[in-house]
């Protein structure tokens, strides 16, 4: 769900439903919309690759230049080429100069109001950035220093285009290192709901000291610290609303509900609440055996294997083999809700083969779920969400 919100924030909006028919490899026949699913693919990607290189929080490895430049490498190298002419980022004069994997900018740039380092500067900046950083540990000062990095990137601006996605990748991947996401919430969406607002913290932090009581430096000291303090209440306010959204504590009542509406279809019509159970329990682990999953149901072994079938037909379990394990994945294929949330469930699993999933896990009270069309189900709505 990251790469929807960033390139929401970019001004590049891709609706999901897209972006899950990109991971079939089934792009739109529209060059740009193409485009931005490309994107959002290797976003997607990129974040895998680097939960996996950096499981634990290391700040010598997080805020080395190094770092960053492989994140920029890693998300640009799977694009097309045609995708690497610039486009440029919102309000930026970025046009002329190919995009280089990895490799900082070889000419200056103005961004908005601001005017980056000259590119001859640019190494330079970023040893700094790095000796600035790279000596946190992880707790409460690795999260400010997090933050405070992803404004001096932005400041510096070492690459032709796509500074913002690297610079919100590097905090991401940092706040999964520290064990802080888990994989259930990201500032992303707060961002992309802020967009305006993160813009102007962003810009007024780049002024110039205002006053002798801002600070000792050439530059504002209160800019910083009103940035940093903006993006701890957006993952803050994040973390509440997925707290909100995920209620697991009816989570097994949701199913319930989810799978009674389902067994009045011709098509699911083995479908039992008995399901239920061995659902929910799915959600807080990364698979179960099959005749464990069954045995929870409590059912009749040919009763339980109708039900397993039917599951699979709904989408609401998957698996990597016809007789492996199974775990909850629920994809995009059905319905909308009023939520414009998102969770990547499985996210304990590195295997490039599972796909994420987005996952809402209920609607609030006094909410009812969208629907596209009259085969739409409502209950499977109150689970995904497609809705920017």
């Amino acid at each position: 769900m990251n790469s929807y919100y960033t390139n929401k924030i970019e001004g590049q909006h891709t609706e999901p439903l897209l972006i899950e028919q990109a991971l079939r490899q089934d792009f739109s026949a529209k060059p740009d919309e193409a485009r931005k699913q490309r994107i959002a693919i290797a976003h997607i990607d990129t974040e895998y690759w680097g939960e996996a290189q950096l499981p634990n929080f290391d700040g010598q490895t997080i805020f080395s230049a190094q770092w960053v430049q492989g994140i920029h490498r890693h998300l640009h190298h799977q694009l097309l080429p045609e995708d690497l002419v610039q486009h440029g980022e919102a309000n930026s004069d970025e046009s002329a100069e190919p995009v280089i994997p990895g490799e900082y900018r070889k000419r200056g740039v103005k961004v908005r109001v601001h005017i980056p380092p000259d590119p001859s500067a640019i190494p330079n900046f970023m040893a700094a950035w790095e000796n600035g950083y790279k000596h946190q540990r992880p707790g409460e000062s690795a999260v400010i220093a997090l933050m405070a990095a992803l404004h001096r990137l932005a400041w510096i601006h070492p690459f032709v285009d796509g500074n913002g996605r690297t610079a919100r990748l590097h905090t991401h991947l940092g706040l999964s290192a520290l064990g802080l996401t888990q994989g259930l919430w990201s500032p992303m969406r707060g961002l992309a709901r802020r967009q305006s607002d993160y813009y102007s913290y962003l810009v007024k932090a780049d002024k110039d000291r205002q006053g002798d009581y801002d600070g000792r430096g050439i530059l504002t000291e209160k800019g910083p610290v009103e940035f940093i303090q903006f993006l701890t209440e957006t993952c803050l306010d994040q973390i509440r609303f997925m707290d909100n959204m995920l209620r697991l504590n009816e989570f097994e009542a949701r199913l319930s509900q989810m799978l009674a509406a389902e067994a009045t279809k011709e098509a699911t019509k083995a479908l039992k609440v008995e399901a239920a159970i061995p659902l929910a329990y799915l959600g807080t682990v990364k698979e179960m055996e099959r005749s464990r999953f069954k045995g929870m149901m409590g059912l009749a072994e040919r009763t339980a294997d109708r039900v397993l079938a039917d599951l699979f037909k709904l989408g609401i379990v998957a698996s990597r083999s016809p007789k492996g394990p199974v775990e909850l994945a629920l994809p995009i294929h059905s319905a909308t809700c009023s939520h414009d949330c998102g969770l990547r469930l499985n996210r304990r699993s590195r295997d490039k083969g599972l796909k994420p999933t987005l996952v809402c896990l209920g609607p609030q009270q006094g909410t009812e779920a969208k629907q596209d069309s009259p085969n739409d189900s409502p209950w499977i709505a109150t689970i995904l969400t497609l809705q920017a």
